[in-house]
């Protein structure tokens, strides 16, 4: 009985000191590119008119075709584009955070009010980044260059910062031309 004491005061102490993992999870552990809209002088601009950003990439899809004796056949397309809506709509736009693939490339498409499109690639290397075990893995992405394919409204696309982390930096500006007073 001499030794309860010691032992609960023994218990209490090692429940109040903190495991080893006191690093808290980052509240933004998703990494996005974010863009700039500046006019020819390098001023911010906002798009007033309807401004939708699709994300695209290429990937192997499977698909099954239904043989005329009902089996199931396995076809593999190789380099399938895969779309999907990241912005839809939006109005009064100055900055856009786009998240990137997992893949080498991201292809974007900016359509400005649902009529004309600027497309292009983005290419990056992917780097996993280990921060515990409670927080898992974020995925940060160095930017190894830009190509337009296909542009229409803006005149050009400039990096900024090629390193895409979870701090919410500049990576790019989109250049327009805007008319002046």
């Amino acid at each position: 009985m001499k030794k309860l004491p010691v032992i609960v005061c023994i218990l209490l102490a090692f429940l109040c000191i903190p495991a080893c993992e006191v690093e808290e999870c980052p509240p933004n552990a998703l990494s996005f590119a974010k863009f700039q809209l500046v006019n020819q002088y390098g001023q911010a601009i906002s798009y007033l008119d309807t401004l939708s950003v699709i994300g695209q990439i290429k990937a192997d899809v499977t698909r099954y075709d239904t043989l005329a004796d009902g089996t199931l056949k396995e076809v593999v397309v190789h380099d399938s584009l895969i779309s999907d809506t990241l912005v839809n709509r939006e109005t009064n736009v100055s900055t856009l955070s786009i998240p990137l693939s997992y893949d080498d490339e991201t292809i974007i498409t900016l359509v400005y009010n649902n009529t004309y499109k600027d497309q292009f690639t983005i290419h990056h290397r992917n780097i996993p980044y280990f921060m515990n075990l409670d927080c898992g893995t974020m995925m940060f992405y160095e930017v190894t260059g830009v190509t337009a394919d296909q542009i229409r409204i803006m005149d050009s696309i400039v990096i900024t910062n090629p390193n895409i982390d979870n701090n919410e930096k500049e990576n790019f500006k989109l250049y327009f031309t805007a008319a002046t007073e």
